[in-house]
């Protein structure tokens, strides 16, 4: 059967959207809203209320398809065959959602939880099952954008929605399929994609806080070239990003401007054969500390990829792509300058089997360079330039015989300056009947350190080895049509972790734990989409005595979404719900541990057409002004409204 990839090397195959719209988390403030947004607020909280009494208005229950993954495997295959636990957030799900940031989409995803120091473009950390910065690998359109300087995250706080087209997120380590970093889990985002007929769009939104998004898209085909382009531009006064009351700086918000460009040439060559050049890259300028100091993280990726199906049963995927991060920070009497480079020719191989198997084969090849150089004064300065090469060889097979599902990955990598790196993946399934199966698997991990952890003139350490980690699952699934739910079982034990050691140098002197249940509920029913989620972990620290609670990890997690269609408008409503965490006051000194209380949000969304060619949205973020801190000290977006229109003009 043919495939076609994404340029991840997976299958970039259009998967049909579910109803269930991904739900948004709280980005604006009533205090500072005009007239015009609390008179729309009032407005859409009435609207919910009649149309939810409008007994007369019968939804049809619109024909929806199973969701396709393509993260668990490297090609389609629908989201209830999948044996990882992976969840995926469709285009029409962010359009719905009306969500401007990444992080809004990602903290609704079952067992992800993210914090931030402040609004929108502010530093942060996105965690998957307890474990999260250099343990969670994300990739985009197949390519790892972790930097490899002393943050070793993938800024996923500087990425906008407007040029996704979708996201896949796995829980629990699968380095036999991705490689180093994918303890936690991977988050896998593709850009967005054309289409052969043409089509255009231009959308504009505003809010709270000055916030105004202005994005514009268009794509088609000229013979056998599709081409593909968009551009948008994010703009918010934002907040002020330190509490005031608890830091003493000034009640100064901190703004951030992001712009995204992206864009795509794919030329057919013959029936099964296709050659493309893909770019993307993004912008982010902010403030930070009140006003106090501004920096600038700038992310590109520019990738040449060709896919071929080079006999029925075998198709092919190969990309040579560079992806580059740089960061900027400028405060006044300092500065600091960090470039980050990943080049990586990837080639992966899909080879339908016996009827019913398929197995994958490729290589990974790869040059991570860092240079970095900065002055903050007269004891913490420096510059280093670094570079070393990753390669890898993996495969894996896929399959089902007598009601019995079964997944086999290997993968062996080998970095400059350690020894060979061997992982697996062995999943099982079992159908049960009724719709129900019983699933469990053992998979093993490795991290190995970011050259700014290495080299890093202040806090590097050239003998640094790479993190370990094992991951153990079992659950039950029930899928029929649309509807699946599961409850997964899963453990993760973590060894020779990086923290602050001694001369605060990074030493391996870490270890962790995460165990805990996973609830997950995805589907349609009665004309209702729903999708929601439950994880209850326990994310502890075993170097130390008494098995404590990982910083800032809360132990309970918990989203509901759910969207109807009254007469022509598409309703929403989301609550999110993050338990207790503790975290460090480090103002006085000495630091203090301080609790950070828990915490529930809830968000509303309306969207509808005006005409055939005109369609408009609207979102009301944090809708009780919630006040509360995922970091100490730093604030959290307090109750927003925004308004979208849409034009997409029939060519």
């Amino acid at each position: 059967m043919s495939q076609q990839f994404l340029a991840s090397g997976a299958a970039r195959a259009a998967a049909p959207a579910p109803m269930a719209s991904c739900q948004p988390a709280s980005l604006s403030s009533a205090r500072r809203a005009a007239p015009w947004a609390r008179t729309l607020l009032a407005l859409s909280i009435g609207l919910i209320g009649l149309s939810a009494q409008a007994q007369t208005a019968q939804p049809s229950d619109a024909a929806t398809l199973a969701p396709v993954v393509v993260s668990a495997t490297g090609y389609p295959q629908p989201l209830a065959s999948a044996l990882p636990s992976v969840s995926v957030i469709t285009r029409e799900q962010i359009e719905e959602s009306g969500a401007q940031n990444l992080t809004t989409l990602l903290q609704q995803v079952a067992g992800v939880q993210v914090t931030s120091n402040g609004g929108p473009g502010q530093s942060g950390n996105v965690f998957v099952r307890g474990f999260g910065g250099t343990d969670v690998l994300v990739l985009l359109d197949g390519v790892p954008m972790n930097a490899q300087d002393t943050t070793g995250t993938s800024y996923l706080n500087n990425f906008t929605t407007d040029q996704i087209q979708r996201i896949e997120i796995i829980r629990g380590n699968v380095s036999a399929i991705y490689g180093s970093g994918a303890i936690g889990g991977v988050v896998l985002i593709t850009t967005r994609e054309g289409s052969k007929t043409p089509q255009a769009s231009v959308s504009v939104s505003a809010g709270s806080r000055n916030t105004a998004t202005v994005s514009a898209n268009a794509s088609g085909q000229v013979g056998n070239t599709a081409l593909q382009a968009g551009v948008s531009r994010y703009t918010t006064q934002g907040i002020p990003a330190q509490n005031p009351q608890q830091t003493g700086l000034p009640n100064v918000a901190d703004g951030y401007r992001n712009t995204t460009m992206n864009g795509s040439i794919v030329q057919s060559l013959a029936p099964g054969q296709t050659l493309g050049l893909r770019a993307f890259s993004n912008d982010g300028k902010y403030t930070y500390s009140n006003g106090t100091y501004s920096g600038e993280t700038k992310q590109n990726l520019y990738q040449l990829f060709s896919d071929n199906q080079l006999a029925a049963s075998w198709a092919s995927h190969l990309s040579l792509s560079q992806q580059e991060t740089t960061n900027d920070n400028a405060p006044t009497g300092n500065q600091s300058h960090y470039r980050t480079r990943v080049q990586q020719l990837l080639w992966r191989n899909v080879v339908q089997l016996a009827a019913g198997w398929t197995a994958t084969a490729g290589v990974d090849l790869q040059k991570q360079n860092i240079v970095g150089n900065y002055n903050y004064g007269p004891y913490y300065n420096g510059a280093f330039d670094r570079a070393r090469n990753a390669r890898a060889v993996f495969a894996g097979i896929n399959g089902e015989f007598g009601g019995n599902s079964l997944q086999l990955n290997l993968r062996h990598d080998s970095i400059d300056g350690y020894s060979g790196q061997n992982t697996g993946y062995l999943g099982y399934g079992r159908d049960l009947g009724g719709g129900f199966k019983a699933i469990a698997s053992y998979a093993t991990a490795f991290n190995a350190p970011p050259l700014g952890y290495l080299y890093d003139p202040n806090v590097g350490n050239s003998n640094l080895k790479p993190e370990r980690a094992h991951t153990v699952e079992g659950g039950l699934q029930w899928a029929q049509g649309v509807n699946v739910w599961r409850a997964t079982l899963f453990q993760t034990k973590a060894t020779d972790q990086w923290s602050y050691g001694k001369n605060f140098r990074f030493q391996n002197i870490a270890s962790a734990q995460t165990r805990g249940l996973e609830l997950t509920a995805r589907g349609a029913w009665n004309g209702w989409a729903y999708d929601a989620n439950l994880t209850l972990q326990q994310p502890v620290d075993t170097s130390l005595p008494g098995d404590p609670t990982l910083q800032r990890r809360a132990r309970s997690l918990a989203n509901v979404s759910v969207n109807r269609e009254f007469g022509a408008v598409l309703y929403g409503a989301t609550v999110h719900y993050s338990g207790p965490r503790w975290d460090m006051n480090y103002n006085p000194y000495p630091a203090q541990r301080v609790t950070l209380g828990s915490y529930t949000t809830v968000d509303l969304t309306a969207s509808g057409s005006v005409s055939k060619d005109w369609s408009w949205n609207a979102r009301v973020q944090n809708l009780f002004n919630k006040k509360y801190q995922t970091v100490y000290g730093y604030n959290r977006e307090p109750l927003g409204v925004f308004v979208g229109l849409t034009w997409r003009p029939a060519l």
